[in-house]
């Protein structure tokens, strides 16, 4: 606890733990460790950020994303902690970054109990982030960015390197001796790839040109990231993955992670989110580009990691649970999508 003691007496006087809980990698994949943190001030979370990523300059871009959405009302955010100098929200240490935050209330307990009600609340909060952070650095502060959406524009990249010899690639990567459990999944998965692939790359390809409202996006906000006290959201963590993307690429993680390709429950979830801020028709059919491809894309990372990269996980039976969900969507797309999703009146869909 002594690192911790160390890290801690950079921040105010009222931030110095009564007790601290170690909490581990708090069930997480990315790498990053934390700590409760008991003071005098409130229950606080300590971050430690794992070296690869990321960089200071861009923990100073979500930390100033952050802020600015709190500035604007959204209360259910990890804002970060100003240091006693008052020099910067996060300190560097052994190599790492580390970060302060108030520990938010709730639970990520979607998986466990989803209903209607939570999915409401989840996509209008994630749609009140979106507005307020929609003129974040803007000049001047109302205009409007637009153009090509870096979430289409890289997984047209990847699907079509996929195509031309990474399908081969992973296939050869896969072995029985490494993860004997995943590799009925792994060898499923590929075997899709030839099917699924042009499916998806015929949802990306009309939208390469397309200019859409660019602005910050959490790209990696799934059911895990969202906290829940009944059903109401009490907190949005882990934004980690932040960069300036069209909000469809959002819309399509979380709806994507809470529902899976259930098509009522996707029409549940855009209306909800539409009631705050209405997608444009090309965002809505970004949304569904997005996430078939990134459902396609996730399993590949995860292919590549264990079996050509070698990475490490601690929770094999979370990773192995994951990726299984992952190829059941995979097999099913042959019906979700040749079919052809319509995005409904909110009224009609929530009943309003």
């Amino acid at each position: 606890m002594e690192k911790i003691a160390r890290i801690l007496q950079y921040y105010p006087a009222d931030c110095l733990p009564q007790a601290v809980e170690p909490l581990g990698s708090a069930g997480g994949l990315s790498g990053a460790q934390f700590w409760r943190i008991f003071a005098p001030s409130a229950t606080l979370l300590l971050r430690c950020w794992p070296q690869e990523h990321p960089s200071p300059t861009g923990l100073q871009f979500i930390h100033a994303v952050l802020c600015h959405a709190a500035d604007r009302g959204v209360d259910i955010l990890p804002i970060p902690i100003m240091r006693a100098d008052g020099q910067s929200t996060f300190v560097r240490q052994a190599g790492h970054l580390w970060e302060l935050t108030p520990w938010l209330p709730g639970n990520a307990d979607y998986d466990r109990s989803p209903s209607v009600e939570k999915l409401h609340t989840a996509m209008r909060a994630l749609a009140q982030f979106h507005v307020a952070v929609a003129d974040f650095q803007r000049v001047p502060p109302l205009s409007v960015l637009r153009g090509p959406a870096p979430a289409i524009t890289a997984r047209l990249s990847r699907l079509h390197r996929l195509q031309k010899v990474g399908i081969d690639t992973l296939t050869r990567a896969i072995t029985d001796t490494t993860w004997p459990a995943l590799a009925p999944f792994a060898r499923q998965f590929v075997a899709e790839l030839p099917r699924v692939v042009p499916l998806a790359l015929a949802r990306l390809v009309p939208l390469a040109d397309t200019l859409f409202p660019l602005q910050p996006c959490i790209r990696d906000v799934w059911h895990d990231h969202v906290l829940f006290t009944g059903d109401t959201v009490t907190g949005l963590v882990d934004f980690g993955a932040t960069q300036f993307d069209t909000p469809a690429t959002d819309v399509a993680r979380l709806l994507g992670s809470l529902v899976g390709d259930e098509q009522i429950d996707w029409q549940v979830g855009f209306a909800a989110y539409n009631t705050i801020r209405p997608l444009s028709d090309q965002e809505s059919l970004a949304v569904f580009a997005v996430h078939t491809a990134g459902t396609i894309l996730a399993l590949c990372n995860w292919i590549k990691w264990i079996y050509i990269d070698g990475r490490k996980f601690g929770q094999q039976a979370q990773v192995i649970d994951r990726i299984g969900q992952l190829v059941k969507r995979i097999v099913q797309f042959d019906q979700t999508l040749r079919s052809d999703r319509k995005i409904p009146n909110a009224n009609a869909v929530l009943g309003d």
